[in-house]
C-alpha cells in the first residue's frame, strides 16, 4: 500500500515515501485505514466481480489519500473526496479487464449507484452509508428514492 524509496543517506534502507507533518497525521491516517479498510473493501468487491481487483482499488486509494493526507484533510469534507477516489479507483479497475458485476453504476447517476450498493446490496443504514460517502443521511435518503424511481422506470 505504501510507497518506497530507496534513501542513499539510510545505506539502501527502504523508507516510507510519505513524509508526516506530525506524528499525530501518521496516526490519524492510520486511524482513517483502520476505519475504513473493511468497508471500502465490502464496496469494491460489491461492484467488482474480481476479489485482486477489488483489493487494488482499494490499496490504490490508500495510497493515493496517504501521498496527499494533509491536502485531504485540507477539504471540507475529506470522507468525500476520499469516497470518490475509491469510486474512481473502482471504475478504473473494471474498465480495464476486471469483471464488472456492477450494470447499476452504467444506468445510474454515480452517487444514486453508489447508494443503492451501499443501502442494498450491504444493507448499511442511512447513517453509516453517509459517512461512508462523506455525504448528510438526508442526501443518502434522497439518493436511494431517486434510484428507485429511475429503476422502476427502467
Amino acid at each position: 500500500m505504501r510507497s518506497h524509496s530507496r534513501d542513499r543517506a539510510s545505506g539502501g534502507v527502504l523508507e516510507p515515501a510519505v513524509r508526516y507533518g506530525s506524528s499525530r497525521a501518521r496516526s490519524d491516517f492510520e486511524g482513517f485505514v483502520e476505519l475504513y479498510r473493511l468497508p471500502y473493501g465490502r464496496y469494491a468487491r460489491a461492484r467488482l466481480d474480481d476479489v485482486a481487483a477489488a483489493a487494488e482499488a482499494v490499496a490504490w486509494t490508500f495510497g493515493y489519500v496517504e501521498a496527499g493526507w494533509d491536502t485531504v484533510l485540507g477539504c471540507p469534507e475529506p470522507a468525500a473526496v476520499c469516497w470518490a477516489l475509491l469510486r474512481d479507483a473502482v471504475s478504473r479497475c473494471s474498465a480495464s479487464g476486471g469483471r464488472s458485476v456492477d450494470w447499476l453504476h452504467a444506468v445510474l447517476p454515480a452517487t444514486s449507484a453508489d447508494v443503492v450498493v451501499l443501502r442494498c446490496r450491504l444493507g448499511f443504514d442511512p447513517s453509516t452509508a453517509a459517512r461512508l460517502m462523506g455525504v448528510s443521511a438526508g442526501v443518502v435518503e434522497v439518493e436511494l428514492r431517486a434510484a428507485l424511481r429511475i429503476l422502476a422506470r427502467a
